[in-house]
């Protein structure tokens, strides 16, 4: 008799936890999931990712480390490799000629981010999810790059100039407290936003340098060099609410 009690409160408990289970639209433990931007009115809506620090695109993933605490991860890049080419007649002073003027020029650079934050969700309801958290964001600016190749061709032959700019990047830091919700309207996919308090901190620019050197139709080459410092810095507590609704999906 005794074995049989035993056998029947395991199955009784094996039911309610199954239940329990599948009451429940939110995600839960094991869980991963992505985040996404909603903007726009309801009849114009667009999906787009969150942006991270360095206000470039950026990918948030959440995993369930149990039903109620979440880890965050948020990477951000963004690699910029710009070309222009430019062309135009021109009167060369010094001779009066005419001369077709020829710029090449290319502009570098590769910005990052990185973010770990933890989320601790409140609450037993089916749909709505509300959670407090906190996160730490850094990010890196890459230092800038800029290369660009001049020719002037007039009847005597072509004039070459080589000039290069590079400029230093930047980092931030921050540190942020997290408040918000989810509202899962199907099973482990739900809208929602968040509203954070955070202490940031971002270093940008420093040293600058130019070098031009001359290639002349005739006569020795003639090379100059320049280099000066740029910088700014700030820092301070700022509140900022995500820009229109969030999507979350699990799986």
């Amino acid at each position: 008799m005794k074995k049989v009690l035993i056998a029947f409160s395991l199955i009784l408990t094996s039911t309610f936890t199954v239940n329990a289970q599948q009451d429940t639209l939110k995600s839960r433990d094991g869980d991963w999931g992505f985040v996404l931007n909603l903007t726009g009115l309801i009849d114009n809506i667009s999906i787009g990712n969150v942006t991270d620090g360095n206000n470039n695109n950026s990918i948030l993933a959440k995993h369930h480390l149990s039903n109620d605490r979440v880890l965050r991860l948020g990477f951000g890049i963004k690699s910029v490799s710009d070309n222009w080419l430019l062309e135009d007649s021109i009167t060369i002073v010094s001779t009066g000629n005419r001369a077709l003027q020829t710029i090449d020029s290319t502009e570098s650079r590769l910005d990052f981010s990185l973010s770990v934050g933890y989320e601790k969700h409140l609450g037993t309801a089916r749909r709505l999810d509300p959670f407090i958290g906190a996160e730490m964001v850094i990010g890196r600016i890459g230092g800038t790059k800029i290369d660009a190749s001049t020719d002037i061709t007039d009847v005597t032959g072509t004039e070459k100039i080589q000039q290069i700019t590079q400029i230093d990047g930047g980092f931030n830091f921050g540190l942020n407290l997290i408040a918000g919700f989810n509202y899962f309207f199907a099973e482990r996919i739900s809208i929602g936003a968040e509203i954070n308090l955070g202490y940031l901190f971002s270093s940008a620019g420093g040293d600058v340098s130019d070098s031009r050197v001359t290639t002349p139709v005739s006569g020795a080459e003639i090379t100059n060099f320049s280099s000066s410092k740029n910088k700014s810095s700030s820092k301070g507590f700022d509140v900022n609410s995500t820009g229109g609704l969030m999507l979350s999906f699990f799986f």
